[in-house]
This record gives C-alpha cells, sequence and structure tokens, in this order.
C-alpha cells in the first residue's frame, strides 16, 4: 500500500523492559520485578533504531516498565542520538539522582517525563501502591532540574484523583516542568482491575473543559493524551473567540502554532513493545507486525499492515464517531474502544458529544 506522508510517526515509543520496582494500579504493562525472558537484546534494539532511522529522524520515547533497570541503557541512548533519532526518556524517577542525571543527559537523553497521580504523597503513593513515590518523583524532578534537563510531569486521571486535578497542576509547574501531560484512564493491562475508576462521560465533559481552562492559565505547556474530544473543544474556543483588527481568520495561524491533535494512534505515535510488537500505542495491545520476524524492517510493518491501516480509515468507524463530523479532529480513543467493547473500530465509551451536521 502507498504511504501517506502524514502517517509517519513523530513519536515511537520503544518499550525497552517490563522489569519495574514500583507496582502501579493502571500500569498497562503489569511491570513487576522480574524481566520477561523474551525482552529484546542490545542487539535486536539497535536493529529496530538502525531501521527506524532509515525511515524517519523522529523522537524515541524509552519507555518500560523503567528503562533504567537496562544495564545497557546509555550504550542505547548513545546508539539512538548517533542515528540522528531525538531521545526521550519515561522514568518512574527512582533510578534518577545526580549521577544517573548527568549521565543521561551526556548520554543524549533530551527531556525525562515523571507521573504524579495526586497532589500529594497521599494519593500518589496509594496509587503507585509503593510508600514513598511521591517524594521519590519530587526528588528525581529536583535532580534533573539542577543538571538542566527538560522533563515533564504525567498525570493518569481517574474517579479518585479528579478533585486534585488543578493541585496537580500548580505542583508540576512548581517542581519547574515545562509541560503537564494529563493522561485519561484506559483499563488495560493491570488497570483492568480499576475498570471502575474508569472517567463517566459527564465527568470526561467537565474534565476536560477544565483542561481548556488550565490551559489558558498556565505558563507551561498542557497537552492531553487518550482524551481526544479536547482537540475538538480547542477548536470550538478558538472559534468563538472574538477577532479584532489584525487579528488573522481561523486556518489562518501563523506557522508555530499547532493545535492540539486528537488521537495519534497508528499515524503519528506508533508504539514498540518489548518483543518487538509494532502497536498504535502501548494501551492497545493488539500487534500489527513484530520486527524481529519481518527481518527488522520497520517501514514494511508500518506503511504496510492491514491493520493499521484500518486504523486509518475513519471511514470505517462505528457508532457515534462513526457518525462524528470530528472524526478527523479527534478520532475518539481506539485503545478504551476496544478495552471497553472489545471493538477497536466503536466508539470511544466515554464521549459525551452526540454528533450533529458538520464543523
Amino acid at each position: 500500500m502507498k504511504h501517506e506522508s502524514n502517517n509517519k510517526p513523530r513519536l515511537l515509543a520503544m518499550e525497552l523492559t517490563r522489569r519495574c520496582r514500583f507496582n502501579c494500579r493502571h500500569c498497562r504493562a503489569d511491570a513487576g520485578g522480574v524481566g520477561r525472558a523474551d525482552e529484546l537484546s542490545m542487539d535486536q534494539w539497535t536493529r529496530i533504531l538502525d531501521s527506524i532511522a532509515a525511515y524517519e529522524k523522529c523522537v524515541i520515547i524509552l519507555t518500560g516498565g523503567e528503562p533504567l533497570e537496562r544495564e545497557d541503557i546509555y550504550d542505547l541512548i548513545r546508539h539512538g542520538r548517533r542515528l540522528g533519532l531525538r531521545m526521550v526518556m519515561a522514568t518512574c524517577g527512582y533510578a534518577i539522582d545526580d549521577q544517573s542525571a548527568t549521565a543521561l543527559r551526556e548520554a543524549g537523553i533530551m527531556a525525562l517525563s515523571f507521573s504524579l497521580d495526586g497532589a500529594g504523597a497521599r494519593t500518589h503513593d496509594a496509587f503507585r501502591r509503593t510508600p514513598g513515590a511521591f517524594d521519590t518523583v519530587v526528588k528525581a524532578a529536583e535532580a534533573v532540574r539542577q543538571v538542566g534537563m527538560r522533563f515533564q510531569i504525567n498525570t493518569t486521571i481517574t474517579r479518585t484523583n479528579l478533585a486534585e486535578v488543578p493541585q496537580i497542576a500548580e505542583l508540576a509547574q512548581r517542581l519547574g516542568a515545562y509541560c503537564w501531560n494529563p493522561f485519561v484512564l484506559v483499563p488495560t493491562g493491570r488497570g483492568e482491575e480499576i475498570a471502575d475508576e474508569l472517567l463517566e462521560p459527564r465527568q470526561y465533559a467537565e474534565l476536560l473543559a477544565d483542561l481548556l481552562t488550565l490551559k489558558t492559565q498556565s505558563p507551561i505547556e498542557l497537552r492531553v493524551t487518550c482524551g481526544p474530544q479536547y482537540a475538538r473543544l480547542y477548536r470550538e474556543a478558538e472559534a468563538r473567540k472574538p477577532r479584532t483588527e489584525g487579528t488573522p481568520a481561523a486556518g489562518a495561524r501563523p506557522a508555530a502554532f499547532v493545535a492540539p491533535n486528537g488521537c495519534m494512534g497508528g499515524r503519528g505515535f506508533g508504539f514498540i513493545s518489548y518483543r518487538g510488537d509494532v502497536q498504535t500505542c502501548g494501551f492497545l495491545d493488539l500487534s500489527a507486525g513484530n520486527l524481529v520476524e519481518s527481518g527488522y524492517d520497520f517501514a514494511k510493518v508500518w506503511d504496510g499492515s492491514t491493520f493499521l491501516n484500518e486504523i486509518r480509515d475513519l471511514s470505517s468507524y462505528k457508532d457515534n464517531c462513526g457518525r462524528c463530523a470530528y472524526v478527523r479532529v479527534c478520532g475518539g480513543c481506539r485503545a478504551r474502544a476496544y478495552a471497553v467493547t472489545g471493538d477497536y473500530l466503536g466508539g470511544d465509551p466515554i464521549c459525551w458529544y452526540e454528533p450533529r451536521g458538520t464543523p
């Protein structure tokens, strides 16, 4: 199938391991203290990086589990940087101190992300099921800030911590993050056990409205993940703003302006599992093809996968998503649709919007 240039990934997450000392309630990887026997080797990951770099010089997110559990992590980072890839890392923070933060910066990591799922230790530690987890992240963020590396704070939003959202946003700013990135829960992996924590449509609508307000007030960036309806709300809010003389009309934004994206899975974003399976994202645990079995040919899997091309075909979407005029802006969460309904082309189960007319 001919490749569409707008489907080239801008971000690719690589799940280097499922080892982790934390026991988080929502962990999509069901990570634990023991590594999986079929985790890819250093040689296999370097071959995957070679194949990606030959296809697209994108951002590589090293994730897990906890990627710093790998002894070869610094060699992998350096290899990616030599290939011209932009290397960043998602870490739990427990392995970050002044020494490791410096080593990561020198190896070529450009930014880190930490997770805070509560405004204080009580909520966060309970969510991570690890006493001291909150203090661990705060100390790690300070170590990274001291060595001059950028970091963002990620937050998985559930019914439990919904009321703390404004305080968590303020905490991210206070810690020195350049960005706060709330994630809306997708009940997969260990998250299946807390499916009752999934927001109701009304709660979800109110949350996104609150995030839209926070974005206008926040001195740091605010991005939303697994909440694709935010992209629609943002565009609607922009369209309602009164124009003043000299203000460009809608659609005539300066080149530097980037509106929020809806679901990027299988298009601008991809995920490679610890076994080498290509996925739309880490929350939709369906393989588009295995890179080891395909001879480490990323382009072949990414462009040729029937599954990925089905995801990219918006006309195949069903239910409210299939009827919605905003499907190209939003797309709905394919992973949440699959987790709740068993159909990755179905409607996003927490979307409250009733499709009508054209945008």
